[in-house]
C-alpha cells in the first residue's frame, strides 16, 4: 500500500494544471491541404529523472466535412498511451479513460493540463527533459496522424 500512495498522488500531479506552466508554444500543424486534421501546441509535462509516466497535450482540429474520431496513441518512447479525461466527483479529481475522441467537423479538441490529456506510460528510455518526442494519434478507419511533441515546459 506505501508504494501504490506515492505514485497514485505523481499520476495524479502528471494530470493536474500547474498554474505556474506558460502557455504552450505554437507547433506544427500535420498538412497543408485545406481539410487536413491540424495538431499544435503538443508539448509533454516534465518529469524527474527516472520516471516512466508523464502527461502529454495538444490541439486538434478538423476542419473536414466529417467527424474525426481518434481511437489511439502511438510513441516508439511508451509502451503505452492512453486517453484520459478529469472529472471531479465528490469534490476529487480523478481520471477516466478515453476509448475514443470525436472531434466534430469544424471544432477543435484540446488535451490541457486539468481536463482531457495524453497519459505515456511505460517509457522505453530515459523520458527527455527537452527536444521532441515523435507521437502519433490512431484515428477510426485506420489513418494516423504523426506529430512531434515538446518535451519539458512549454516555451522552454
Amino acid at each position: 500500500m506505501r508504494i501504490l500512495l506515492p505514485l497514485f498522488a505523481a499520476l495524479l500531479c502528471g494530470c493536474a494544471p500547474d498554474p505556474g506552466e506558460p502557455a504552450p508554444p505554437a507547433a506544427e500543424v500535420t498538412s497543408a491541404a485545406s481539410d487536413a486534421p491540424a495538431i499544435r501546441d503538443a508539448w509533454i509535462r516534465p518529469v524527474p529523472p527516472g520516471a516512466r509516466m508523464t502527461a502529454g497535450y495538444l490541439s486538434l482540429h478538423n476542419p473536414g466535412p466529417e467527424p474525426l474520431v481518434v481511437v489511439g496513441v502511438e510513441s516508439p518512447l511508451f509502451g503505452s498511451i492512453e486517453m484520459h479525461g478529469t472529472v471531479v466527483e465528490d469534490g476529487m479529481a480523478r481520471m477516466r479513460h478515453q476509448e475514443t475522441v470525436t472531434v466534430a467537423p469544424g471544432e477543435t479538441v484540446r488535451f490541457e493540463p486539468g481536463g482531457l490529456h495524453l497519459m505515456l506510460m511505460q517509457a522505453a528510455e530515459e523520458i527527455p527533459a527537452s527536444g521532441t518526442i515523435e507521437l502519433s494519434l490512431l484515428l477510426e478507419g485506420g489513418e494516423r496522424l504523426d506529430f512531434a511533441a515538446q518535451a519539458g515546459q512549454p516555451g522552454g
